[in-house]
């Protein structure tokens, strides 16, 4: 019997003889009764807010993993802002803070803001040259970056050197030879170009 059912009386519905095959078989593999899979079907459309006459293209099933994969996605996208944006600025704040409290607290600045407030909006000679004799510090960034920079420049310039061997002359003086093709020489200049 169905549990939470068994004094309901049973109502005759006239279905189809081709439908109610259907609706058997369908009731089988569940292992319920008419009446539970029949009531299980009418919640389940009520529940999500499903149309019986809609299609979905898709099993419910590949969808759930059609938006996993894009909330993936979505994470990695989000993590990439927070790696490629987020972060470095929140550094070079810091860094900028840093250094601005650093200056702070070395000595007290007796300018001249009007100079200053001028120098910002049109160019002018400065009247008091030793207010500009400030200390020029490279936020940690931007030294790092330069940093990674002068290894790849060490790397390379050991790679040219390894590639030059000395070619003694008979006749005259002895001369260096580079072993290395026209792409790679190439591909070095525009490098240093672009430094």
């Amino acid at each position: 019997m169905d549990k939470g059912y068994e004094k309901e009386q049973f109502a005759a519905l006239k279905v189809k003889v081709s439908v109610a095959r259907k609706f058997r078989s369908f009731s089988k593999r569940q292992g319920k009764s008419h009446s539970m899979t029949l009531l299980a079907m009418v919640e389940f459309f009520d529940h999500n807010g499903i149309s019986p006459d809609e299609r979905m293209h898709e099993t419910i099933a590949s969808l759930k993993y059609l938006i996993k994969r894009r909330f993936n996605s979505m994470v990695a996208i989000m993590r990439s802002i927070e790696k490629e944006q987020t972060l470095p600025t929140v550094s070079m704040i810091q860094a900028l803070f840093q250094q601005e409290l650093e200056h702070e607290g070395d000595e007290e600045w007796e300018g001249d803001f009007e100079f200053y407030e001028k120098q910002l909006t049109e160019i002018i000679t400065p009247t008091n040259p030793e207010l500009l004799d400030l200390e020029t510090t490279v936020p940690k960034i931007r030294y790092v970056g330069l940093e990674e920079q002068m290894e790849e420049l060490k790397e390379d310039f050991a790679y040219v050197l390894d590639h030059v061997s000395e070619f003694k002359n008979h006749f005259g003086k002895n001369h260096l030879k580079l072993d290395l093709n026209p792409e790679a020489i190439e591909k070095y200049r525009t490098k240093l170009k672009n430094m």
